[in-house]
């Protein structure tokens, strides 16, 4: 069996991806201004405190947890390589300079033209990563040969040395 050949992939959120954390963000801090307010509301007796300082609470909450979810969005651009040996390497930058992993690259989801990647160091935890067929351009092809028909004698992390997977 013919192994992978070798590339260089920089993997990042796109702004989609971080549009729909952001949604996720407004709808989880909407949510949550509801239910607080709800009780805050139930205080005030009967009448209660009315519906328009309820929908602004709610709006400003969702601002909010949007704008807290677009900026948590963002993260160090990482960069994946598949070596010809059959190893994993990503360099990870950071505000302590670049950190270079050495690991296995595990897909946890795959929509056929997107893919959710778990990328397992040697040491350390565990990084999540998502990648597109645009974005990768051509690499799109040398990635999925890697993850999905690896070299059967590729050693992973943790397993003996030698013995086929």
């Amino acid at each position: 069996m013919r192994a992978a050949p070798a590339f260089e992939l920089t993997l990042g959120l796109s702004a989609t991806e971080r549009l729909l954390l952001a949604l996720l963000g407004a709808a989880v801090a909407a949510a949550l201004a509801a239910w607080v307010w709800s009780h805050i509301d139930a205080a005030a007796g009967p009448a209660g405190r009315g519906t328009w300082p309820w929908f602004s609470v709610v709006v400003i909450a969702a601002g909010a947890g949007a704008w807290i979810a677009w900026r948590a969005a963002r993260q160090a651009p990482c960069t994946l390589r598949w070596h010809h040996g059959g190893g994993w390497t990503w360099t990870q930058g950071g505000d302590l300079g670049d950190l270079l992993h050495e690991g296995a690259v595990q897909p946890r989801l795959d929509l056929g033209s997107w893919l959710l990647l778990a990328l397992r160091p040697r040491h350390g935890a565990v990084r999540w990563a998502t990648i597109g067929r645009q974005r990768a351009g051509a690499a799109w092809h040398p990635l999925r040969a890697a993850l999905f028909a690896p070299d059967r004698t590729t050693v992973e992390p943790g397993s003996s040395e030698g013995v086929p997977r």
